[in-house]
């Protein structure tokens, strides 16, 4: 594409939009990573360190029911887990997994293939500005720039490169979202797909992904387990930027900092707070063990352990073993 022109950087100053380059500390890490990396990102809202962790989710814009059900759950699932969802804003799965990560209290990046100030759709205008205050709408063309056809491909190496993995809950033979996950392999990123049922229009191509050797997704946790090797050291990272904040606000609960746990509030979901009853300061118990005191299946129980990991109020020793930290 064109290189940005001195009118666009003006025209994105009078809309109060931020410029970013490759070389800005706010530019995605993951995507400046990538063989094709944006010359320029336009943004609304932030980037933050915690984007490090981010998953797309993405597929068919006629998705049925039970599609968008699951988007909007897998995208709830892994915001709660601390991962960020990024996907493209549009019509069907995207929205749905926009939609999930806001209500499950995470952040959420939508990368458009349009300028940042044309929403694209329009009925999306809600929730476009949900997303920007909880993380933020992306863009490489330039402010006005109409969303047009041959925008969306390029838009979707975008997706891909901001995310360590790209989930296709649905999708045709001939979905863009596939367009994202070989993008996604190129990087040597992480594919998982959907299965679907044998004869369903939007389950040919993610059947078809797990036939070439996508990884099976059949919720959140399936991403996680497979995912995590990849990640502990990032995770490691994030967590400990997190901590001084968990660790502040158990202090104002607790009205000391000393007794007490940051486990307590409101922001735990019911399966982490059936961990955290089931775990001690001072022994570590297996995921197995975990499994059993808790009766949670065994994605559920991964989402919940990233989670509590993510936050600092579970911690683990090699084995490994998960125990509460003090």
């Amino acid at each position: 594409m064109a290189s940005p022109s001195r009118g666009d950087f003006d025209r994105a100053r009078r809309l109060g939009v931020v410029v970013l380059t490759p070389d800005d500390p706010g530019y995605p890490p993951l995507l400046k990573g990538t063989a094709d990396p944006p010359g320029v990102l336009y943004m609304r809202g932030g980037i933050s360190a915690d984007d490090r962790l981010a998953i797309a989710v993405v597929g068919a814009r006629r998705a049925t029911p039970h599609g968008l059900e699951l988007a909007r759950g897998i995208g709830a699932d892994l915001a709660r887990a601390g991962f960020t969802v990024v996907s493209g804003l549009a019509r069907g799965i995207d929205a749905a997994a926009h939609r999930g990560a806001l209500e499950g209290g995470g952040r959420t990046v939508a990368v458009l293939g349009s300028g940042i100030d044309r929403i694209y759709p329009e009925e999306h205008e809600a929730l476009a500005r949900s997303i920007a205050q909880r993380g933020a709408l992306v863009s490489e063309r330039a402010p006005g720039d109409a969303p047009l056809a041959a925008h969306f491909p390029q838009r979707n190496r975008i997706i891909a490169g901001m995310a360590w993995a790209t989930v296709v809950v649905e999708g045709t033979h001939n979905s863009g979202s596939l367009i994202t996950a070989n993008l996604a392999l190129e990087e040597g990123r992480l594919v998982f797909a959907v299965p679907g049922n044998v004869g369903e229009p939007n389950a040919e191509g993610t059947n078809a992904l797990l036939r070439s050797g996508a990884h099976c997704c059949r919720g959140a946790g399936d991403v996680l387990e497979d995912l995590g090797p990849m990640i502990v050291e990032t995770a490691a990272q994030v967590a400990a930027a997190r901590r001084p904040s968990a660790d502040a606000g158990a202090a104002v609960r607790n009205g000391d900092g000393v007794s007490g746990t940051p486990s307590a509030g409101a922001d735990t979901s019911p399966d982490e707070r059936a961990v955290i009853a089931a775990l001690a300061r001072t022994r570590g118990k297996d995921a197995e063990a975990i499994g059993r005191a808790t009766g949670l299946a065994p994605q559920a129980l991964s989402v919940a352990l990233l989670g509590l990991e993510l936050r600092g109020i579970v911690a683990t020793s090699p084995g490994p073993r998960y125990f509460l930290k003090a």
